[in-house]
């Protein structure tokens, strides 16, 4: 009897868990207490397992009714109508059973919204199933991040495929973060929709810098490009935001103390901007670790002090990498029986996972490339794009098969003029 009154108090409290007590257990006078709590409170529960679980201790009508009534409040209209969309109810994931109990007429309006904004069936549904917390907008402001898109040039089709970052950030940082890059960094509509689509975090403003420090930090990067001879400082900048935008988010002592150490190593003027445009990562580095890394790589890679720096200018990224990644790349050479000196002709393949690079070697061992291809060819397939690399497969496929069928005609042929001497 004390369970029941203590269940009571769980489903009064809003509580998403119960305590089932064993099967044997039968209410008594407490079965109209709790029956009364799950009706008439269900409506606070955004979990009904728990509640189907307590009517499995009633018995006969009572417990068909309650589920039933329950079973209604659960969102299965709202289910119904997204599946009659073409909506695949195990692609929306973790979110399914909030979406699902959404008032149908809600989610209604929210795909008429998309229909009038020009959505197609299709579009509307691989945006759900893609982004299914959209159905518990409220209209107003999801018409207007619709707008917002539309007028930078984005096509709906990109809309659809865009990341959850920024479809539910603060409208108004994503806002702010635009007028920021049309302003300082002279970005065009088609540019900032390409980085919404691609980049979306860069719209994320964090914690620790305000957008007027991010502003300032803009306009400080600026002033160090132009003073090292940089001809198109607007292009740069933007080239910054796409590939590291958290240069942006650095602390201006930590920029200068990275530049001052670059600065000490003799890269300056143009090579000092190419470093910071290819390689802005290196900021979130201190002076000391950069000064490591650099001697890593005259160890591993068994050069002189000037050609590691050569190396640094022409592969500023490898400023960037850690000596225990460093270490499974030198790993994979030698284990090959591969020259290292190799990686300063084709650097990117330090940038390359050993897994994908072991991958890759393998294919082409496996397609017979080694006996006819130098290592600078094999070297070189290994750090194309998986498009590139797949296209270059499939064609020394085609050249092989090709040469054994050849090879086979010849020989029938051979066999037959024999046959016919004889």
């Amino acid at each position: 009897m004390a369970w029941c009154h203590s269940a009571t108090r769980l489903l009064c409290s809003r509580l998403t868990i119960s305590v089932i007590p064993p099967a044997s257990f039968k209410f008594t006078t407490c079965r109209p207490i709790v029956t009364n709590v799950i009706r008439n409170k269900k409506h606070l529960f955004t979990n009904r397992v728990p509640l189907l679980q307590c009517c499995r201790l009633y018995q006969g009508d009572d417990a068909t009714c309650l589920a039933s009534d329950i079973t209604k409040s659960s969102g299965l209209d709202t289910r119904k109508y997204l599946l009659s969309i073409g909506v695949n109810a195990g692609r929306i994931g973790q979110h399914s059973r909030s979406i699902f109990q959404q008032d149908e007429k809600e989610v209604q309006g929210i795909v008429s919204l998309l229909e009038k904004n020009g959505f197609t069936s299709d579009e509307i549904v691989a945006l759900i199933e893609k982004n299914a917390l959209l159905l518990m907008f409220d209209k107003h402001e999801l018409q207007m991040r619709l707008s917002m898109f539309i007028r930078l040039g984005m096509k709906l089709s990109d809309i659809v495929k865009m990341s959850q970052l920024v479809l539910f950030s603060d409208l108004d940082i994503i806002v702010a973060n635009i007028q920021l890059m049309q302003e300082l960094l002279c970005a065009s509509p088609k540019w900032i929709s390409s980085l919404l689509k691609y980049k979306p975090q860069v719209f994320q403003n964090t914690c620790e810098f305000t957008h007027d420090e991010i502003c300032d930090n803009i306009i400080m990067i600026r002033k160090l490009l132009l003073h090292h001879g940089c001809v198109e400082v607007e292009n740069v900048l933007r080239q910054i935001m796409r590939d590291d935008y958290r240069l942006f988010r650095t602390t201006q002592s930590q920029v200068r103390l990275v530049v001052d150490f670059l600065m000490e190593q003799g890269i300056t003027g143009e090579d000092l901007v190419y470093v910071i445009k290819r390689s802005a990562n290196i900021f979130q580095s201190t002076p000391e670790q950069l000064r490591q890394r650099m001697m890593n790589l005259q160890e591993k890679l068994e050069i002189t002090e000037s050609e590691v720096l050569k190396f640094v200018i022409r592969y500023p990224r490898a400023l960037g990498m850690n000596s225990k990644n460093l270490d499974k790349h030198i790993k994979f050479f030698d284990d090959r029986v591969i020259d290292v000196t190799y990686i300063i002709d084709f650097p990117y393949v330090l940038w390359v996972s050993v897994k994908k690079l072991e991958k890759r070697y393998k294919e082409q061992e496996d397609l017979g490339l080694f006996p006819t291809s130098t290592m600078h060819q094999i070297l070189a397939n290994m750090h194309t794009s998986t498009k590139d690399f797949n296209r270059k497969m499939d064609n020394f496929r085609k050249k092989k098969k090709d040469s054994e069928r050849d090879a086979e005609s010849d020989k029938k042929k051979s066999s037959a003029k024999s046959r016919r001497k004889t």
